[in-house]
């Protein structure tokens, strides 16, 4: 469990707490009437470490040292709100704005006098074909709208028609956002690609992974090897195929063994953009919110398909998100900022 506080803010009256909490890992952060963190505490203990009934006293072990004020609200977003986690929040079917995800917030039922919250996740339902889900995603979106119009000024719709949000990560999110007629951000469509899961598939349990060590895995990724990876995915033939060439390459001896993660990765990444530029003709611009690692990828990959993007950390994203949602549902009552 890592815990860190902020020194300058020690003094600074809490108001809210807010939790991502998913499949594998769990963070809490405290923050001030302004979004500012005065506390955090993070663990690789996801809702799946937590026994059934014992999810609360999981919570108060990681941010019971912050509760002297049992006033103070905790908002909770992710997995936590599915079948396997506190309490099934269910989902809100897409079109949904911030304050409509407020309205439904899930009040808990639990002993303390601490009130207690989870988003609810979405859902969207194309036309034709199954449906799509996403269960922490939304507050990521939310909290990146509310950081780029702070810093740039509210996004216009025409602005938003020629852009998309990407969430990179094992299970990849892709969301459409528009204006409703009050003039507030809506999460109109969203898209899954299992991006990170089949490469960790491919690159554990394929031929591919034939002579790669962990010390393969760990080493930086090779730019050109994977933006390779990347320009082959557009070709014709589909990933099927792409995926093969990885083993070609390797016996041509043009392709080391160092850089196969690297170009698979391309492959894999490339063919996740080539399908999502291939449903949106007036793609110009896209927001990247995940890890520093894979925000960079990602904007390489784009750069090199002619694509511009801007970058955004998930965390910040999150905890932007869920701070708005809260002061929607009339949670913060002391805020001196809009979000």
């Amino acid at each position: 469990m890592e815990t860190s506080v902020m020194s300058d803010q020690q003094t600074v009256a809490g108001e809210l707490i807010v939790v991502d909490w998913g499949t594998t890992n769990f963070r809490a952060f405290l923050l001030d009437k302004n979004a500012q963190i005065i506390k955090q505490v993070s663990a690789a203990s996801g809702v799946l470490a937590v026994s059934e009934g014992q999810f609360e006293a999981a919570l108060n072990n990681y941010i019971s040292d912050w509760c002297s004020d049992k006033h103070i609200p905790v908002i909770m977003a992710g997995m936590v709100g599915s079948k396997v986690g506190w309490q099934d929040t269910g989902y809100l079917h897409c079109p949904v704005s911030l304050s409509k995800s407020a309205q439904h917030l899930v009040h808990l039922d639990v002993a303390s006098p601490q009130q207690k919250f989870i988003v609810p996740g979405f859902k969207y339902q194309p036309q034709r074909g199954a449906s799509d889900v996403m269960r922490g995603e939304e507050v990521q979106v939310f909290g990146a709208l509310s950081i780029i119009e702070q810093e740039q000024g509210v996004i216009s719709e025409a602005e938003l028609a020629r852009s998309i949000f990407c969430l990179p990560g094992t299970h990849s999110k892709w969301a459409c956002v528009s204006k409703d007629c009050n003039g507030e951000s809506v999460i109109t469509r969203f898209s899954t690609h299992m991006t990170g899961e089949v490469f960790d598939l491919v690159t554990k349990h394929s031929i591919l992974s034939a002579g790669l060590t962990q010390q393969h895995k760990e080493a930086d990724t090779d730019l050109s090897q994977f933006l390779q990876g990347v320009a082959c995915s557009q070709l014709q033939g589909g990933l099927l195929h792409h995926l093969f060439s990885a083993r070609t390459l390797q016996l041509e001896n043009k392709l080391p063994a160092a850089a196969v993660y690297s170009y698979i990765s391309g492959l894999i990444i490339g063919a996740e953009l080539h399908s999502v530029i291939a449903n949106e003709p007036v793609l110009e611009h896209i927001y990247l919110i995940g890890n520093n690692r894979l925000n960079n990828l990602y904007s390489a990959a784009l750069l090199s398909l002619g694509y511009s993007s801007t970058i955004l950390n998930s965390s910040q994203a999150s905890i932007n998100g869920m701070f708005a949602i809260a002061k929607h549902a009339g949670l913060i009552l002391s805020t001196e900022v809009t979000l």
